[in-house]
């Protein structure tokens, strides 16, 4: 029995990896991305150094900071409505866990279609999702590096677990 393992193909560490990171989604062509983290991360100033480190590289970025700890099917939702109203290119998650796991949410349906519910289970996806950059704020939760995405289903008042091999991000940082 053979196993494989999933991480980002780029991982991107020490000092100076933020400007690595924003050379890197230039690089790639991206010209619009989605920030997906929370309030606090948009109040202390995170979310502008990031978006004036993409701005200087001329990518543009909308901000979804609704994420919720513990995120859910209307945060993804939400940040999805977002991401297709600003017609974005990809998807940068900020932050830890939820805000990882929420923008693997956004980044998979983006692509796939339907509802992130319909990815609940091992490899349910047909595509890969819009490309993801995860750079992460906290340590412990490795969710910047797997390919498992947690979601609460509010409806039914579950955690929803969605392993899928196209939830890993092109880069984490």
């Amino acid at each position: 029995m053979s196993s494989t393992f999933f991480i980002p193909a780029v991982n991107l560490m020490g000092a100076g990896c933020l400007a690595e990171a924003a050379d890197a989604i230039q690089s790639h062509g991206f010209k619009k991305a989605l920030i997906v983290t929370d309030k606090v991360l948009s109040q202390i100033g995170v979310v502008k150094q990031i978006a004036a480190l993409l701005d200087s590289r001329q990518v543009d970025c909308v901000v979804y900071d609704g994420t919720q700890p513990n995120p859910t099917t209307d945060n993804v939702a939400q940040g999805l409505a977002l991401l297709q109203e600003s017609q974005c290119d990809c998807v940068i998650s900020l932050g830890g866990g939820s805000p990882h796991d929420c923008a693997k949410g956004i980044a998979l349906v983006a692509t796939n279609g339907g509802q992130i519910g319909d990815y609940e289970g091992v490899d349910q996806s047909a595509k890969p999702q819009l490309p993801l950059i995860a750079i992460n704020t906290t340590a412990g939760t490795a969710s910047e590096m797997t390919r498992f995405c947690i979601i609460t289903d509010e409806a039914r008042h579950i955690k929803m677990a969605i392993v899928d091999k196209h939830t890993t991000p092109i880069i984490s940082v």
